[in-house]
């Protein structure tokens, strides 16, 4: 009895041991490579090398309109020039007119071109220099430019390409595309560029990932499969990245059809846009994978031919240092395949005997029991966790720190969930068990292939080599060895499904906030059920296997919770403005937040109103307000230069200057009076059900701002302008050091005037 007992502890081990082997695999795939030293062959990429430029360019904030950002950008110019490149600095006044406003920006993007030895269509490598006004943006996107620096070094020391690259470093990013979408204007360009390639952040660590590429991707995949030397990519993304919000300069090619692929690395989401985006938390590895993977795509497309890189969608993922790629054609034929191994060897079970429809049922049942508990219980705990003490330490991005633990908390709970339940349903045999669980797979498969066919890999791999190690065994007559099955066995079914999921729930873990865990706990059961045989086997390790479980769930939240104060390491949340009014005379600290240990010496917490009632900007936020001193500060010009009347029109046409401490300009005009506007060449209509319109401005040209608004009527209009000038040093030097700049308009001082026309 002892023996049989210890070969089945021993087989439990072995099982658990070979999952979590098959885990680290396929998550070592996404360690970013060593730093290569800056002694490094002058062909090679060096992280090292690409950091001295790092050290330039994110050595402060600095957004588009700025003085730090026009340092940043004649440092590009100088080192583009040190190399031979002969850069073009290209200045234009961006406008766009969004559903609430109005944006402009004075850009100024950086454009070389490394000449290539034959004619035909260019590429473009593409990264953005402006940051957040709140970091120094050494992850977001200083290392996509250093990166793209010490490209350009390589590739100038190896042999010539043959396609022409243009380096391209764009401007107010930030702030809406605005750079990207000036490159773009420019004309013929999107006639003579066959390929766009963007070098993005959302974080300050992890794998260069290939995450997004532009539809039509199949010639484009095919050539990245050969291009890549350590690939970390998955259409699944790609397909996200297509219904998600998120913006990045590809977005632009993207519209007008070019041909592109998108890198990032997006670990350490809680460095992003704030000021621990710095050299001291940014890890060298992702800079040296950015890197590399910039210079395998310079060296293999500046080779080939790129006029027809458009064919048909691909899915692809990477495996074993590979990246596995196929037709879109082939996901309706392969989930047909699958449909129809799964319809056959659920009858031949059935009419074998060796499932039942009851037993499916029963099975059924389970599986649902277990997925809605799990994600149930999972948001409850997460609502708890937040209440308790998780939401103060969540950032106004929507980082939370520590999140793998609690993720992981989550992971363990749910594994344990699914042993306790499915130990009560003792009637469940292995084979009934896994034919369910394949049928929500076909399910899973036949959405997937519909509404995210990049992501229909995850389940058709897993579900072809079950249905046709099952089918086989099914057709031997030897099923009966289900029950007891071997080790190899147990081997190859395990495979997929642990290899290809791991990594993604990894990315996911990764990408999504830590409030979405749970619903990705519906996946987790259905592996867990599917992998059914495996789960029993382990469950032999003793009763005590679900409590283990949910008591590392516990000490994982433990440990949260024990290191949940604010610190220099964690910094959280803390808003605050300066606002004067120059007209009335008066000023008024502001937040958005709540007033906190700090802030509620300058802030009221029952003194609250819009920040729309403030500020001339369409954002309609609580506010809670404070009296302030009032400081001795100038408004830019605004200067009258011409009035027309036509009718009952009227043409105003202002002259605004600044000094360089002036970032950014807002203005306001109620009472749907404006008909149209024009910010130097750019003309835009205003929509008529726009009550009230709004402007801002990213920065003032040096040599002012021509400004020209219609308005209807001839009756007297009031123009409402603020100044914005950052960071307003009395509360960036008074600020302690577990708080950190948070969210729109901190750290800013904002001066108010109003000119009636």
């Amino acid at each position: 009895m002892f023996k049989v007992l210890k070969i089945k502890k021993t087989r439990a081990v072995c099982v658990l041991i070979m999952i979590f082997v098959f885990a680290v695999l396929s998550l070592s795939e996404h360690i970013p490579p060593k730093p290569v030293s800056k002694t490094a062959p002058d062909t090679d990429f060096s992280a090292e090398r690409a950091l001295i430029h790092l050290q330039k360019i994110a050595k402060e904030p600095h957004p588009t309109g700025t003085i730090q950002n026009e340092k940043v950008r004649e440092y590009l110019v100088e080192q583009l020039n040190l190399m031979g490149l002969n850069p073009k600095v290209e200045h234009s006044n961006y406008s766009s007119l969004f559903p609430k406003m109005l944006i402009g920006g004075d850009i100024y993007n950086v454009v070389s071109k490394l000449e290539g030895t034959q004619d035909g269509k260019a590429i473009v490598i593409a990264a953005h220099y402006d940051s957040v006004q709140h970091g120094p943006g050494a992850g977001d996107d200083g290392a996509g430019v250093a990166a793209l620096l010490e490209t350009i070094r390589a590739l100038k020391a190896s042999t010539p390409l043959k396609n022409d690259i243009y380096f391209v470093f764009t401007d107010g990013e930030e702030q809406g595309l605005m750079g990207a979408r000036e490159f773009w204007k420019r004309s013929n360009r999107t006639q003579n560029i066959g390929l766009f390639i963007n070098f993005e952040a959302r974080g300050t660590k992890g794998p260069s990932i290939m995450f997004q590429t532009s539809k039509q991707n199949g010639g484009m995949i095919q050539e990245f499969a050969k291009a890549t030397s350590d690939p970390v990519t998955t259409s699944f993304l790609g397909n996200l990245f297509q219904i998600m919000p998120n913006d990045s300069d590809m977005t632009v090619s993207n519209e007008l059809g070019i041909p592109g692929l998108n890198f990032a690395f997006g670990d350490g989401w809680t460095g992003y846009h704030t000021p621990q985006d710095d050299i001291e938390h940014l890890d060298l590895r992702s800079l040296q994978q950015h890197g590399e993977n910039a210079l395998n795509m310079a060296t293999h497309f500046g080779e080939i031919d790129i006029d027809h890189l458009k064919k048909e969608d691909y899915v692809y993922f990477n495996l074993f240092g590979l990246v596995i790629h196929y037709s879109y054609y082939w996901v309706y034929p392969i989930t047909g395949l699958i449909l129809l191994l799964f319809i056959g060897s659920m009858v031949l079970a059935v009419k074998k005997k060796w499932i039942s429809i009851k037993g499916i049922g029963v099975s059924l049942l389970a599986i649902v029991i277990s997925m809605l508990t799990a994600a149930l219980l999972c948001v409850l705990v997460w609502m708890g966790v937040s209440a308790l003490w998780a939401k103060p330490m969540t950032l106004f991005t929507g980082a939370v720190y520590d999140s793998n633990l609690y993720q992981f908390s989550f992971l363990a709970l749910t594994i344990g969930i699914c042993m306790f339940i499915w130990n009560r349903f003792r009637s469940i045999n292995q084979l009934e068990m896994t034919f369910t669980a394949m049928l929500f797979g076909v399910i899973f498969l036949g959405l997937s292939s519909q509404f995210l066919p990049g992501a229909s890999y995850l389940f058709a791999g897993p579900l072809l080599v079950h249905l046709l190690i099952i089918g086989w065994q099914l057709l031997r007559n030897r099923v009966e060895q289900s029950e007891s099955p071997s080790l190899v066995l147990l081997v190859t079914l395990s495979c997929l499904p642990v290899m290809l999921f791991t990594p993604i729930i990894s990315l996911l873990f990764t990408f999504f906030p830590v409030a979405l865990t749970p619903y990705l706990m519906i996946v987790v059961v259905w592996i867990l059920a599917l992998l059914f045989m495996q789960i029993k086997i382990i469950a032999q390790l003793g009763r005590l296997t679900t409590p283990l479980l949910v008591g590392i769930a516990v000490i994982l939240l433990g440990i949260c919770w024990f290191y949940t104060s604010p610190s220099p390491d964690k910094p959280i949340d803390s808003h605050l403005l300066y606002v004067m009014d120059q007209d009335k005379q008066q000023a008024k600290w502001v937040s958005t937040r709540p007033p906190d240990n700090w802030s509620k010496q300058f802030v009221e917490s029952d003194s609250t109103t819009s920040l729309k009632d403030i500020l001339p900007f369409n954002y309609d936020k609580e506010a809670w307000t404070g009296n302030a001193p009032l400081e001795k500060v100038h408004f830019p010009k605004v200067a009258v230069t011409q009035k027309k009347s036509i009718q009952e029109k009227r043409k105003i046409h202002f002259r605004i200057s600044g000094d360089q401490n002036i970032q950014n300009l807002y203005l306001m005009i109620p009472n749907q009076r404006i008909q149209s506007v024009k910010v130097e060449n750019e003309s835009s209509q205003v929509p008529s059900n726009m009550k009230t319109f709004y402007y801002k401005q990213n920065g003032i040209p040096k040599n002012g701002l021509n400004l020209e608004i219609e308005i209807i009527g001839n009756q007297p209009i009031q123009i409402t302008f603020a100044a914005e000038r950052f960071p307003y040093l009395p509360i960036r030097t008074k600020r302690p050091n577990y708080l950190m700049t948070s969210g729109l308009f901190d750290e800013s001082m904002f001066i108010i005037k109003r000119f009636t026309y």
